[in-house]
């Protein structure tokens, strides 16, 4: 049995990401079992991260699975290490493989301080697939000598790194199963905040062509797209087999390739579908045109990565957007009646005391129903971690990945002190303004 780990959570859940429940179906579709573990035991006695880790990894033990799978992000860094040892202590032979941002980002590092056997690198599905097939012929041991021809890996030898030959992305997402959406326990999920009805998520295509300084981007740069066809066959499914109409795409930008996009609407309404949905767009993307066939074919509701209000801030961290193509794309959503959630990071290299005004000004009269304030954080496999000097900024790192930046304008303390006024002020105007995150650490 494979075990895959994400989260976890405790109940109530109303969301999970695409990752497992595709790793999964490429495992299920080959006649491995798989389990996904992406919520807590029951626990009503506590909300402790550690006991409910333990209880956690308990139940998984009690399955003994001959791999553990655990998708790996920085924010959780020291959570999902504590997950792995545990695992560990009472599975001692079971292969524990970590994916994610962070070992691809990490993976040296990942390998030599924690549990983990393993790290894929890059997209998993063929990857996983390889291990399992070798590990169901009876392949293991401690030497690891039977991975070397599996493309993707990185892992400890005899106390040598290796890094195995790259794989490429998946080229045709059309060969891929539908995600295991049965292993999900949607009969337990809530009502979605952005649609209002119980909801799953789904990708229109893979990748991302952007370079933002701020974005690790495990995908690639190269965008492969799956058919409208397909798209809907999958909403379909999820409709018709789990009685779920709510649907989260999970994008990088929506209508990145425009007429896609516009197939994709198209041919839901084609069918028929009656379904609800969200989506993460920015700059000018979504024109009148886009914005009012979104709407047609179910969307109500939409993130829009403004980042800053400042030209200079976005020039500089290679957003690839100006304020002005922002706001063209704010105006053509509000005027399709869809709701706008508009998001920014405060932080950002090129940050000063103007640039935050000109952020909190623009954010005030952009037209978006809802604003979101972040102080960016940056994170392993971004431009500004590879060479913060190369953008003007310094980073200030922890023990666990944690870390904070400072611009040649901004110490840490002025961007936290600017970052509150902000809040305040947006929340003065009428905006319900909360703070995406605001991370602020004990070592600091």
């Amino acid at each position: 049995m494979v075990a895959l780990i994400a989260g976890p959570q405790k109940d109530p859940r109303c969301a999970q990401g695409m990752g497992l429940p595709y790793l999964a179906a490429v495992l299920e579709e080959a006649g491995f079992e798989v389990r996904i573990f992406d919520r807590y035991p029951p626990s009503p006695d506590t909300d402790d991260p550690a006991v409910l880790d333990e209880r956690l990894a308990d139940a998984i033990a009690r399955e003994q699975p001959a791999i553990v799978g655990m998708t790996v992000h920085t924010p959780d860094y020291v959570a999902r290490v504590r997950l792995a040892r545990l695992l560990r202590e009472r599975l001692p032979h079971t292969l524990l493989i970590a994916g994610g941002h962070h070992p691809l980002s990490e993976p040296e590092h990942f390998i030599r301080n924690t549990d983990f056997d393993v790290c894929v690198v890059g997209e998993g599905e063929e990857t996983l697939l390889e291990v399992a097939r070798q590990v169901a012929r009876g392949r293991g041991g401690d030497a690891k000598d039977w991975l070397w021809d599996i493309r993707g890996l990185a892992y400890d030898r005899e106390g040598r790194m290796v890094f195995n030959h790259p794989r490429s992305p998946v080229a045709e997402l059309g060969s891929l199963p539908f995600p295991a959406h049965h292993l999900l326990g949607l009969e337990s999920y809530v009502p979605h905040p952005n649609t209002g009805v119980v909801s799953q998520g789904i990708l229109t295509y893979r990748g991302c062509p952007m370079g933002c300084a701020f974005c690790c981007n495990p995908q690639g740069p190269h965008v492969r797209r799956r058919s409208p066809s397909k798209v809907v066959d999958e909403m379909a499914h999820v409709v018709h087999g789990f009685g779920v109409r709510g649907f989260n795409v999970y994008d990088n930008l929506f209508a990145l390739h425009r007429e896609h996009a516009l197939a994709v609407c198209d041919e839901i309404r084609r069918r028929g579908l009656e379904v609800v949905w969200d989506a993460w767009t920015a700059g000018g993307l979504v024109d009148d045109e886009v914005a009012r066939r979104m709407r047609a074919a179910g969307c109500i509701h939409v993130g829009f990565g403004a980042e800053s209000g400042d030209d200079k801030v976005l020039a500089r961290t290679q957003r690839g957007f100006t304020v002005a193509r922002h706001q063209t794309g704010l105006d053509a959503l509000k005027a399709a009646g869809l709701r706008v959630h508009a998001f920014f990071l405060i932080g950002l290299p090129g940050e000063s005391a103007e640039t935050v005004r000109q952020t909190v000004e623009f954010a005030k009269r952009c037209g978006a129903d809802e604003v979101c304030l972040g102080i960016h954080r940056p994170f392993p496999g971004t431009g500004v971690w590879r060479d913060p000097a190369a953008y003007g900024v310094r980073l200030v790192k922890g023990p666990g990945f944690e870390a904070y930046m400072e611009t040649e304008h901004l110490s840490r303390a002025a961007i936290l002190e600017l970052a509150e006024q902000a809040g305040e002020e947006l929340k003065q105007s009428g905006f319900t303004a909360g703070f995406l995150r605001c991370d602020r650490y004990a070592w600091e």
